[in-house]
């Protein structure tokens, strides 16, 4: 487990552990340079379960501090729980049965139980559980869910741990390549109470999480090729990524025009007008960069029209009015290289 500034749900979640049915166990917890209430919180499970083992570091980040705590844990078997999570009290001892009848089994993880900040259920997100499918998910997206996740050492090595300087995405990362080395598989059952709420960091920060994913994706690409992984010690190479994998920046860039309206809208019905206005701002930035050809085959005036004053709709007519009628010069100069029937 990681933890940063973790003090309003980490009492919680250390509790969940302590009363698993499995008691063959050590907690290895880093503290990434909490400021709140968390030390203390810690100190006192320390005193209660000598279990626990706390170490802090001065903000390594999320993979920083997983590669610390692997590192510094003596079991064969690995199990991940973040701090604001719950886990059920047979989640260890049901995979750790599971992982033992499949030898080749290197990734487990399961379905959850979706709930809110009071702990409330919202419902259930069902994973697909058959090795075949979620390797067809992978080439995608995600299919597992971090919190539930327990690996077996040997193959978490081989596939080479988390990669150090990756700041998001570093579970998908890690998924693909542990697929190359060893099997994977899901629990059907839920045996996790994920917690949502907007400090999760796929709420906080989509637009780097999708530029975190294609890297991914194209890494995966690369790795088959022989060819160089788009990081750089990593860090996301947006552009290497796109070129491994085919994709035109004006359709990453509509993705992300997608992303970013859908936040707004959230942002307008819960009346936080600060986020809204940065979020149209950034929604002009990137209508600015994308090719006006790309801008009328999409309609995007109307996509940001639907979230926005009248005022910004017509902004953004003008701005689109000024490009049909002052082109950008490489569009200029392929208008005059076509033939005059075609004009």
């Amino acid at each position: 487990m990681a933890v940063r500034d973790g003090e309003r749900f980490l009492d919680a979640a250390l509790a969940s552990i302590a009363a698993q049915t499995l008691a063959d166990f050590e907690i290895i917890l880093v503290d990434n340079g909490s400021r709140d209430g968390t030390t203390r919180i810690i100190a006192e499970w320390q005193k209660r379960d000598p279990r626990l083992r706390a170490l802090r570091h001065d903000r390594p980040g999320l993979a920083g501090s997983l590669i610390i705590a692997a590192s510094a844990a003596r079991a064969p078997f690995l199990a991940r729980l973040d701090a604001d999570d719950i886990a059920l009290p047979d989640r260890l001892a049901l995979q750790h049965a599971e992982m033992m009848r499949r030898p080749s089994l290197g990734l487990l993880g399961s379905s959850v139980e979706l709930i809110d900040r009071d702990g409330r259920v919202l419902g259930k997100r069902r994973m697909a559980v058959a090795d075949h499918e979620l390797r067809e998910f992978l080439t995608t997206r995600n299919p597992f869910s971090h919190s539930t996740i327990m690996m077996r050492r040997d193959a978490y090595e081989r596939a080479g741990g988390y990669r150090p300087g990756l700041r998001i995405g570093e579970d998908f990362d890690l998924w693909c390549r542990m697929s190359e080395v060893a099997e994977i598989g899901n629990i059907e059952r839920p045996l996790v109470r994920y917690r949502v709420h907007d400090a999760a960091m796929s709420s906080r920060q989509p637009v780097r999480m999708m530029i975190a994913e294609q890297c991914i994706l194209a890494a995966t690409r690369a790795r088959s090729r022989a060819i160089p992984e788009p990081f750089r010690n990593g860090v996301p190479r947006l552009r290497n990524a796109l070129a491994i994998r085919g994709v035109e920046r004006a359709t990453f860039l509509y993705d992300v025009l997608t992303i970013t309206t859908v936040a707004a809208r959230l942002a307008l019905r819960d009346n936080d007008r600060a986020k809204a206005l940065r979020l149209r701002r950034r929604a002009f930035g990137i209508l600015r960069a994308m090719p006006a050809r790309a801008v009328l085959h999409h309609g995007l005036w109307r996509v940001l029209g639907m979230y926005f004053k009248p005022a910004s709709r017509n902004r953004v007519r003008s701005w689109f009015g000024n490009r049909r009628r002052n082109p950008p010069p490489e569009a200029q100069e392929a208008v005059a290289r076509r033939p005059p029937a075609a004009r």
